[in-house]
């Protein structure tokens, strides 16, 4: 029998598994009379345990695109350098979270849109929504685009085809179950993700020789500076710049902690999802990036084509070393890992449509809940969608995830910061967020066309992320000069 039919098996059961989860809490709303109910469908009741939302952090953090594709990208092109960008941002990020968990909640505003309709008004609110589409179809449409290149070779199929069945089948579930259903489903997609990740880890691990001499000697492709700093400082610092700021507020934890049972158990929340990440989103990724090096080595700086640029190192080790049972039990793992980030990006893009910009529009005929519901049922199938189109346009992890996170520190960061701060007026937040939107995207062209290099220091220029810095510090001029 080929083994594409023990994949396929494996992809169809797997599906239907997270279809029925859907469709358990659509049928345990309806006999509480809640089918109808928005709050319910978008903030699960505000009733959830730290296990829950820790678990949901992590299965959503741990996905192929970032801690998996991505993440052993990183350590692969710099070695243990790599940690630099990701895994200590985030960690730092989570740090952050736990100590301000208590000014963030005491707003009890479920979006962040929200929060500035209510501080600054409608421009704010508006800004800030379509910001967040941008950002998380961006989000959704990298995660379907890593599981497809992945995914697809298994199945024996093209990744666009993959694109396609991964999108249908999250839409399915996130339309009948809402958020309640995107938290459960993660509870499942973080056990297979962690013995996905852990298995991989394994399997380099068993491969290769793990010695100081080995890995002080090791030759990762695009090292600039020593073993420690390999992305060089410079590097280092504007991924900070880019990233600290726009995760402190990133709106997936905003609605996971403002869906709490108390305080108590967000920040309990926080420290699974800290613990978690430290071992699936830095410790694995290295190890399989530092393996890959040692089995896939560049010859002369360049990374082998088979490689594609370190996005295919997965299979290539579940391919040549791992035994046939095992590669399929890690497939599903894989199709977890892609879903539980294309839920959780899909969920935060159906929520600033339909409850952020359509809804209040449509609130001065005063239609019926159930017409409300179904606009928010039918936004979520729309936001995978998006995701989808996404995807098939996509070609750089790179560019995406700075160009997102970036617009995050820029437009997002800023004035939800300032909601602290009670004499920072409404024409100050808006003016910020104006400004740090169109900057980045003008900035980031420039950059993308070569414009900037000639008047930008040596330093900044060849990190190709200087547009970040440049919007982030028009953005904080912006709220101040507004004031004058």
């Amino acid at each position: 029998m080929s083994t594409y039919v023990w994949y396929w098996s494996g992809f169809i059961v797997y599906s239907i598994v997270v279809i029925v989860i859907g469709f358990r809490v659509y049928f345990k709303e309806k006999r509480s009379g809640l089918e109808t109910d928005n709050t319910e469908f978008w903030t699960a009741s505000r009733s959830l345990s730290g296990w829950a939302i820790g678990l949901s952090i992590s299965a959503s953090m741990m996905s192929i695109s970032w801690s998996g594709m991505y993440g052993v990208q990183l350590f692969y092109w710099y070695g243990v350098g790599g940690m630099w960008l990701l895994i200590i941002p985030w960690l730092v990020t989570m740090g952050l979270f736990f100590w301000l968990t208590p000014r963030f909640r005491q707003f009890n505003i479920f979006s962040q849109p929200e929060l500035m309709q209510s501080k600054y008004g409608t421009a704010a609110r508006l800004i800030m929504a379509f910001t967040l589409l941008f950002v998380f179809i961006a989000w959704g449409g990298a995660e379907v685009y890593a599981a497809g290149q992945i995914i697809a070779p298994f199945l024996g199929i093209s990744p666009q085809t993959t694109y396609l069945l991964i999108a249908l089948v999250v839409a399915a579930y996130s339309y009948t179950g809402g958020f309640a259903a995107v938290v459960s489903t993660d509870k499942i997609q973080f056990v297979l993700v962690a013995v996905f990740m852990g298995a991989i880890a394994w399997l380099g691990w068993g491969q290769t020789d793990w010695s100081m001499e080995t890995l002080v000697n090791l030759s990762p492709p695009k090292q600039e500076a020593g073993m420690w700093v390999a992305p060089g400082i410079t590097l280092i610092l504007l991924t900070a710049v880019a990233y600290l700021p726009g995760w402190l507020v990133e709106t997936d934890l905003w609605v996971r902690l403002q869906s709490a049972k108390d305080n108590g158990q967000a920040r309990k929340g926080i420290v699974v999802a800290s613990l978690n990440s430290f071992l699936f989103v830095g410790l694995a990724p290295a190890v399989i990036g530092l393996a890959a090096l040692q089995l896939f080595p560049p010859v002369d700086g360049v990374i082998p084509a088979y490689l594609n640029d370190g996005a295919l190192i997965f299979s290539e080790i579940l391919s040549r070393f791992a035994p046939a049972w095992l590669s399929l039990i890690l497939s599903v793992g894989l199709i977890a890992a892609a879903m539980s980030t294309i839920d959780t990006c899909s969920n935060i893009v159906a929520l600033s449509l339909s409850r952020d910009i359509v809804e209040p529009l449509m609130m001065k005929r005063k239609p019926d809940a159930a017409v409300i519901n179904r606009l928010a049922r039918l936004s979520s199938v729309f936001a995978v969608f998006l995701s989808y189109l996404y995807a098939l346009f996509t070609d750089s992890l790179w560019d995406i995830f700075y160009l997102s996170s970036g617009l995050l520190t820029t437009v997002v960061a800023i004035p939800v910061i300032s909601t602290f701060f009670k004499k920072i007026n409404s024409r100050q937040v808006v003016s910020a967020m104006s400004t740090g939107l169109i900057s980045t995207f003008v900035f980031y062209f420039l950059e993308k066309f070569n414009l900037l290099q000639s008047i930008e220091p040596a330093a900044i220029a060849g990190t190709g992320l200087g547009y970040i810095l440049w919007a982030f510090l028009l953005s904080l001029l912006a709220l101040f000069a507004a004031r004058m």
